[in-house]
């Protein structure tokens, strides 16, 4: 791969619109083609719009309604993808965050909005028998693949430490409190992805549920609040279950001081290169929750903090471009170059041979949409 390909095969990009009669889908598409993007990550709703249509008046339902992205119906957005990767090739990895719900609770981009059945919620899903949680997983991963998705990010293995958590628990994101009992269950969720050929994606590393905000909007410190049982402890369980080619893992963009004292978990190197990779072992890809989110934006400009991920030993870089008040041009041009002049100033380290590690990294990925790689 020449310094280019290598540069985009970390990049994972959000696109605006609902496909090529959309201008700005266009120019995104060909903004992510022409810095050599390897994925995407598909949304339901475009923030920005939602956010004008709440502040003029509009009830929240019928803002996220009106406020279409990339998908609208199973066809539409099939036809999305499949011209996603005509355009960006093959092996491009198109992503969505699907872990179940209405839309409302939980986080689901396929939902009854869009023609899709509500699934059940991750806290749902634990009081179900198996049998029943088999056949309501089944129909979510088939949506995934429906749609033309090779990577969903779930499970959420954050434990629910705090039940007032914002963005975690009181959206019905847990699936327990025990970390012997989450890692079962996440067992169950990810195998039902990689038997019908998806990726799932283990988050948010070391642990969310413990938080008492929301990393969208801001800084999360966790110092004094997280638990290494059961948070880390999920971790230590799950991590020796899964394959690394089919399960990725995502840090999220907490603080702890007594880890870190200067970043986040997605931008520090003593959580993924020191705990993730080092402690615990972990050999698969690293993801960061995206890098649009108010807890990076707020502290560190978009070229640092893609600088301090890559040195921190993140494989994929992730920006969704849909925080809600973001309606610029598409930053993949600028974060490639960005990369390429910290690579030739000697500011990531360990220089190319770094990029290339990622890069086999997200080689041995597994999935549907390479025949080649299916047993």
């Amino acid at each position: 791969m020449t310094t280019d390909e290598l540069i985009g095969r970390m990049l994972m990009f959000g696109l605006r619109g609902a496909g090529p009669s959309d201008p700005i889908f266009r120019a995104d598409l060909e903004a992510c083609r022409s810095a050599r993007v390897g994925g995407v990550i598909l949304f339901d709703v475009h923030l920005p719009e939602f956010t004008r249509r709440v502040q003029g008046g509009d009830p929240p339902a019928s803002a996220k309604a009106h406020a279409a992205r990339n998908i609208i119906s199973r066809d539409q957005a099939a036809a999305l993808a499949a011209e996603v990767r005509s355009a960006l090739g093959a092996d491009a990895i198109i992503s969505i965050d699907q872990e179940g719900g209405d839309g409302d609770t939980g986080v689901a981009r396929l939902n009854p909005r869009r023609g899709f059945v509500p699934t059940p919620t991750h806290e749902a899903l634990s009081r179900m028998s198996p049998s029943e949680r088999a056949a309501a997983l089944a129909t979510l991963v088939a949506d995934v693949r429906a749609v033309g998705c090779d990577l969903n990010f779930s499970p959420c293995v954050d434990a629910k430490v705090n039940p007032e958590s914002p963005v975690i628990a009181k959206k019905q994101r847990c699936l327990g409190s025990d970390a012997d009992h989450i890692a079962a269950l996440a067992i169950e969720i990810t195998g039902a992805h990689t038997r019908a050929g998806v990726l799932s994606c283990l988050k948010h590393f070391p642990g969310h549920g413990s938080a008492e905000g929301d990393t969208h909007s801001g800084f999360v410190d966790i110092t004094r609040t997280w638990r290494a049982d059961p948070e880390l402890a999920v971790y230590h369980a799950l991590l020796p279950r899964v394959h690394p080619g089919w399960t990725l893992v995502m840090p999220g963009h907490v603080f702890h001081a007594q880890i870190d004292p200067d970043h986040p978990a997605s931008l520090s190197r003593a959580h993924i290169h020191g705990m993730l990779r080092g402690v615990l072992g972990f050999e698969g890809v690293v993801v960061t929750d995206s890098l649009d989110m108010g807890a990076v934006t707020g502290r560190y400009g978009r070229d640092e903090a893609l600088l301090l991920a890559i040195n921190a030993g993140a494989d994929i870089l992730l920006d969704g471009v849909n925080a809600p008040a973001e309606d610029t041009p598409h930053p993949a041009p600028l974060a490639h170059e960005a990369i390429a002049r910290a690579l030739r100033d000697g500011r990531i380290v360990g220089g190319e041979s770094r990029l290339r590690e990622s890069a086999r990294r997200i080689a041995r990925l597994q999935r549907w949409s390479n025949p080649a790689t299916m047993r």
